[in-house]
Parts: C-alpha cells; structure tokens; sequence
C-alpha cells in the first residue's frame, strides 16, 4: 500500500479545558497556533526565484552527515542535487517527518556545524517544481502544483507526497527538480545567465568554511581561501581576521560589501562605504529567505562593529581626492554619531566649496562665516577665490552636512551664516553678465562652440550677432541684435549632445524678444514661439543636414564653408 506523507504546516499544540466555563481561568494556557495561510506562505512566497530552492537543496547537501562533496547539474529543464553524505531513511517515521514537516529536522539555529536552521526549505523546494528526493533505498515525490501526470508524481499535488521504492540503493541523497515552466526564465536571456552566475556566488566560500566542496555544471564555485580576495586589488585593501569573522576589504564603495554567513551568501551592503567580502565564522542569525541578517544577531553586532574600526583603518589610506560620494556621506554620518570622537576626520577634505574644491570641517570651523549655495548661485565662485568659505549643496554629502549641523541633537557645530548675492555684490564679485572681448582668451572647447553657434544662426535665419560670455545662465540675449552664449550652454563634451544643446539654446534665446538678463519672461507667449521654433520642419530639416555635414566633412570645412571664425 502506497504511503502519502503530508508536508504540514508547523506542528500545533493546543491546550483545550475540559470546564464549562463563561470565564477564563487565570492558569490557562493559550498556545499561538499555525493555519493552512502559514504554510502556504512558507511554501510559495519565503523564497524569491529558482535559485532560492536550488541553494535550499544544496544546503542540505552540504548539511549531511559525512558529507564532502555536492554536484549540482542545472539546466532550464530540470535542476539535480547530488550529495555524498549520510542521506536519510525515508522508511523511519523520524527520517519521513524530517522531509514532510515544516519547522521539522536535524539542524538547530545555534549549531555552527550546519548552515540550515528553519527546516522549511523544502517547502521552498517543491514550489518550483516536481519534486524527487531520493536516499538510500526509498524516494519521496511532490507535484504542488499539479503540473505532471505521469511517473512517480501521476497520483500527488499540493502538500501530498508519494514515497516510492527506489531503482538501487543511493548512499547519501539526491533532489531533482523538474521544473515548473513559469519558474524559469528564457534560457537564452541574460536572466538565465545571472540565476547561474548568481548561484555560484552564493556557495564561493563555503569549502573554506565546511570543507564540502560544491560543483556547479562540471565546476568548482570555490574561491578559496576569504583572506586573499583581494590580494590584487588595485584599489587600497585590508585584511582582517577576528574571533567572529574573516574580512577582506578594498576600496571599491560602488561594488558594496558581499557578507557571507559560514561561506554562505546573503546579501550585499552598500552602507558602509567598501567593497570585499566578510565571512562570518559560523551562523549569522538570518530570515526566512535567508537574503539579510536578522535585527538582534549578537554575532553581525560584533562583526559589525570590527568592520567600523576596519573601514576607518582603510579610508586612513585613501587620499582626499580618492573619496567618493559614497565614502564621504558615509563619513559625515559616523562623524555625526554619538560613538565617533570630535576629531575623526574633521581634518579630512569632506565638503565642497562653490569652486568645487574641497575643504574640511575644520577649515569650515575656523570661518567667521560661511555661506551655503547651490552650483548656480551668482558669484559664489569668485567670493571662494577671495578667501571666504561658500560651500556648495549640490554635493550630497555637503548637504548632509548642511541637515546635520540644522539638527539640535547632532554636535557638529559650523559658523554663522552670510547671504551669497549680498556679499558677491558687495565686494564686487558679480556684475551681472560678462561677455568675453577678446576672444582669442577662449580655449579649444569654447571656440568650437561659438564657432558653431554662429554656424547655427547663419542656417536657421536668426538675425543677431553670437558672441562668448560669463554668467550662470547658459546665454542671453538683448531680445534685438545679439546672443550671447556661455559654458553652461552645452552639457556634455560628446559631439551629438552639445550640438544639439546649442540648437535648443539659440532657439530659446531667439523666442526672447527683450532681454533675457535677470528675470527673463517665460510666460505664455515665450512658449508658444519657442515651441514653434522648436518643433518647425525646416528648422529640425536644416539641424539634421548640419549635423550630417558636420559628422561627414569635418568642423574646419564646415566652418570655413560659412565664413565663420573668431
């Protein structure tokens, strides 16, 4: 007679009272209980994607008894998991519950020697396919889905498993996945690719941990020993070693820090401003899908706290001028927090000036005053070049700087304020809009761009002069006779892109029929003609014959063909 194990939801125990009561008793015990919505959840949605029950089979591969190795085979069709541990007798009641009970099994949250702790990943497992678990002489079967009609899984669905008698006899255990087709994506898509490259990365150094090797299609996923990660590193690095943990780490901030819990991957951080790897020396304390570290593990609060000291070690070896966005936010937060000393990179060149130049805290300190701007305001530049301190807030982390030193609760204390268009006035600093006379003072760039402006002009008819200028518009017109444009016209050295800046820019100037200094009117009727010069066939006709030209015979013949020069 066939035997149909069921895979349950948490077992319950609950304590009923046999009195007739209205009242309850104070000594009543109430038990928290589990519904048919638990083991649902905990089936089909604790886990992300395919590569989530694979890791789930591997685990418990690498988990067995007597294990050394894991072969995995995975295809788009089906995924294969081979051990060559103890593997489990199926015909035990202890070894059936182990394999159909969730929150059952072997493993316990607090031992280091195996990397499972919930003893539901198999219900992550049977969500993404049909199922064959084989060991010894025995296998079990589940079709959750109800997706196949013949072999071992023509008479199962849902929670309902077959045990089956086995072919031979099979010494440790192997999973089969049969995979459901909507778990999959296109296996000639880059998806395919990373859910393989992905997979690999999750098991990288659990050997050095385990000793279990893990084979993935034919290869070694093992990336040795964590310590010599980044061995040759480019970049600065460091390498540290602690009762909890293995740390390697270099100073690549974009790439973030892969946390590995036993050799197992979990997730990667980004928050503290690095890049390597740290490998836990046994469990961290992680969720249900096994992709973050749970608030309270006591472990990652001792690692965490090594890795702090360990990145304030590294950024000691990076030159100001190395620090990224990344690093420096992340250093004005550790500066702000309560455990940071008054000192710690105060002298280190964390904010921006309006000269896009760097300065630190303690420069910003020693300031009477100091002023706050965004890159456009007028005259911050030159008053930087004067000695006073105008810090630019268009770089994040001169901003946070800004919030923090506004928070009553934060120490970091700056100067009094001044206002930047006062000062800038009053010492002279800004005058408005300034053209350039002498145009030969131009660099390359310039010339280029003003030479093609009044290419431009010529083309689409406009009537007024182009001349080179100063100011933080990116041009200006007298709304009659002449254009003036400025740097802030183009946004990008690549050709395409500052052509057709300049295109939209002298459109824009010639919709202004007064001047556009100051506060120039955009109302109702700019618009309506800067849209028609904008979106008019012959002008889009006679910009795209420009560009060709431009792109077939050169900037010189081009500009030599107009008469255009300086």
């Amino acid at each position: 007679m066939t035997e149909h194990p069921t895979l349950a939801e948490f077992a319950t125990n609950e304590t009923t009272d046999s009195r007739q009561t209205g009242q309850p008793s104070t000594d009543e015990t109430v038990t928290m209980t589990a519904d048919e919505r638990v083991a649902t959840y905990l089936i089909e949605d604790q886990m992300a994607d395919l590569t989530d029950a694979i890791r789930e089979a591997v685990q418990n591969g690498i988990d067995s008894p007597g294990s050394s190795r894991v072969l995995v085979s995975i295809s788009p069709e089906r995924s294969i998991i081979l051990d060559d541990g103890a593997g489990v007798d199926l015909k035990s009641t202890e070894g059936r519950r182990n394999l159909s009970v969730l929150g059952a099994g072997s493993k316990q949250r607090s031992d280091d020697e195996t990397i499972g702790e919930w003893g539901i990943g198999k219900g992550a497992i049977i969500a993404k396919g049909a199922v064959r678990i084989w060991s010894h002489d025995t296998a079990l079967c589940f079709d959750y889905r109800d997706r196949r009609n013949s072999g071992p899984w023509a008479d199962v669905s849902g929670r309902d498993g077959q045990l089956v008698d086995a072919e031979h006899h099979l010494k440790g255990m192997l999973v089969e996945i049969d995979h459901y087709e909507d778990e999959v994506p296109d296996p000639d898509s880059y998806r395919w690719r990373r859910y393989v490259r992905d997979l690999r990365k999750r098991f990288a150094y659990v050997q050095s941990r385990t000793g279990v090797s893990v084979v993935i299609n034919g290869e070694s996923v093992d990336k040795g020993d964590p310590l010599e990660a980044v061995t040759d590193s480019p970049h600065p690095s460091l390498t540290r070693e602690t009762e909890d943990a293995i740390l390697a780490l270099e100073y690549t901030p974009h790439e973030g820090l892969d946390i590995y819990s036993n050799g197992l991957y979990v997730t990667t951080k980004r928050e503290y401003g690095l890049g390597g790897v740290v490998v836990s020396k046994g469990n961290l304390t992680l969720n249900f899908a096994r992709n973050d570290i749970q608030s309270g593990c006591d472990r990652w609060q001792r690692i965490d706290s090594a890795l702090e000291q360990a990145r304030d070690d590294l950024y000691a070896e990076v030159s100001d001028d190395r620090l990224t966005a990344e690093s420096r936010e992340v250093m004005i937060e550790t500066m702000a927090s309560e455990s940071a000393s008054d000192e710690q990179w105060a002298d280190r060149k964390l904010f921006q000036l309006a000269t896009e130049s760097r300065i630190s805290l303690e420069e910003i300190q020693a300031a009477p005053k100091i002023g706050w701007v965004d890159s456009t305001q007028k005259g911050a530049d030159k008053l930087v070049e004067r000695g006073y301190v105008v810090l630019d807030t268009s770089d994040a982390a001169t901003q946070r700087l800004r919030d923090l030193a506004s928070d009553e609760n934060i120490s970091i204390v700056v100067p009094e304020t001044f206002d930047v268009g006062k000062q800038a006035e009053s010492e002279g600093v800004w005058t408005g809009y300034h053209r350039i006379e002498d145009e030969s003072q131009l660099n390359a760039d310039q010339r280029r761009y003003l030479r093609f402006a009044r290419v431009l002009a010529a083309e689409l008819g406009i009537e007024r002069d182009v001349y080179y200028g100063e100011a933080s518009a990116d041009a200006w017109t007298d709304g009659r006779t002449y254009i003036v444009i400025t740097d802030s016209a183009v946004t990008s050295r690549q050709r395409a892109v500052w052509m057709h800046d300049l295109y939209l820019v002298m459109l824009h100037e010639t919709a202004h029929e007064t001047s556009s200094q100051d506060r120039p009117s955009h109302g109702h009727h700019f618009e309506s003609t800067y849209r028609s010069l904008v979106e008019d066939p012959g002008n889009r006709s006679s910009f795209a014959e420009l560009v060709q030209q431009v792109v077939d015979e050169g900037f010189a013949s081009v500009f030599e063909e107009y008469g255009v020069g300086l």
